[in-house]
């Protein structure tokens, strides 16, 4: 890895595409946790300011600082959902805040001082915000050119040099921390991700697996908007013919083909698939309405058909593989609602196609 590389982590993306809801999640936390520290600090120190009776510019500084950190606090409160799906901006936003605090109450004194405030600030932020290494090193950077012009023009070039060598020198020391620190917490998320979809998910047909199935059927149990309005029970017709004849290998690349066909079916129809498991699965939906199921079971029906997948023994009479499905529609607004009845009655749905033949679909 070149030395570029090695400082920005450019390398980084894929990381945080793959795992922007726990990065989100982190980052909306971050935003609540400092302006409540930043809100108690201010707060400390305008009391301060006037029980001390420090001079009118300090006063100025910390009360006004308060009083926005008040209104942030409450903006946090009213607009929860905005700031969840922005909070980078927010926590950009606030860090700016803050360096501008520091940067009017270092001016603020009566006297030239060194800059105490801004150091940590430069030194926190690239340990706090989880962000492209890139980005968080450029806002940094600008920050502190920023404070070191400040310093030079107002504060002379003696001050100027004490504020060179303490705020490069946590400059520095933030950057190389923030990068591994930002770099581990992204692997460790990532490492969450994985398991979590590897507990989710069933290996061979990669659709979620009956664990994930029950979860989301019981959100409805929290959510009447949650609760799916369809089911599809779906069997895969004589399957166990097919694995006795063509060998299990065969049967394991059936059941990945006929997988990956519910997925794509259910991207483009608003469905969810699940392995139930062996040669069952099921199917959620929660828009449709009952002839919907019905246009959508026929659907299915029809490109497990076109998978072209050959089964061709004790003349069966389609010469490729088959599924039957028993489908169901449910009102979410009902006390009788229940997924378990539910699973029953799609159930019951598909023992009517198996008996009416297999390679069709029965609502109910």
């Amino acid at each position: 890895m070149k030395v570029w590389e090695r400082f920005f982590l450019t390398g980084e993306k894929g990381l945080f595409e793959k795992n922007r809801e726990a990065v989100n999640e982190y980052l909306t936390a971050v935003v609540q946790a400092v302006d409540i520290i930043f809100l108690f600090l201010m707060g400390v120190m305008t009391c301060v300011s006037y029980g001390f009776n420090y001079n009118i510019m300090f006063k100025a500084v910390y009360s006004s600082f308060f009083a926005g950190a008040l209104l942030f606090f409450a903006f946090l409160r009213i607009f929860k959902r905005f700031i969840k799906r922005h909070p980078l901006f927010f926590i950009y936003f606030f860090f700016f805040c803050f360096l501008v605090f520091t940067v009017l109450a270092n001016f603020a004194a009566d006297k030239p001082q060194d800059y105490v405030s801004s150091v940590c600030a430069i030194f926190i932020i690239p340990l706090v915000i989880l962000d492209r290494t890139l980005r968080v090193n450029i806002f940094v950077s600008i920050a502190l050119v920023a404070c070191l012009v400040l310093s030079y023009f107002y504060k002379g070039p003696s001050y100027m040099a004490r504020d060179s060598v303490n705020l490069c020198m946590y400059y520095f020391a933030g950057m190389a921390l923030g990068r591994s620190v930002r770099l581990s917490r992204l692997r460790g998320y990532d490492t969450e991700r994985i398991l979590t979809v590897e507990r989710n998910t069933d290996s061979l047909t990669k659709l979620a697996n009956r664990r994930k199935l029950f979860e989301y059927l019981r959100r409805g149990d929290q959510n009447v908007l949650m609760r799916p309005t369809g089911m599809f029970m779906i069997d895969i017709d004589k399957f166990k013919q097919y694995n006795d004849h063509y060998g299990h290998r065969a049967g394991d690349i059936c059941l990945g083909l006929v997988g990956k066909c519910f997925a794509e079916y259910g991207e483009k129809n608003k469905m969810k698939f699940f392995r139930y498991g062996g040669e069952e699965f099921c199917g959620l939906c929660w828009t449709k309405d009952y002839m919907e199921l019905a246009s959508c079971a026929e659907g299915l029906l029809q490109a497990v058909r076109d998978l072209r997948i050959l089964f061709n023994i004790d003349g069966t009479a389609s010469g490729v593989v088959t599924i039957s499905i028993g489908y169901a529609y449910f009102d979410r607004d009902k006390e009788s609602y229940n997924f378990e009845t539910m699973i029953k009655i799609a159930d019951a749905a598909l023992y009517s196609a198996k008996s009416h033949g297999r390679n069709c679909a029965r609502g109910s």
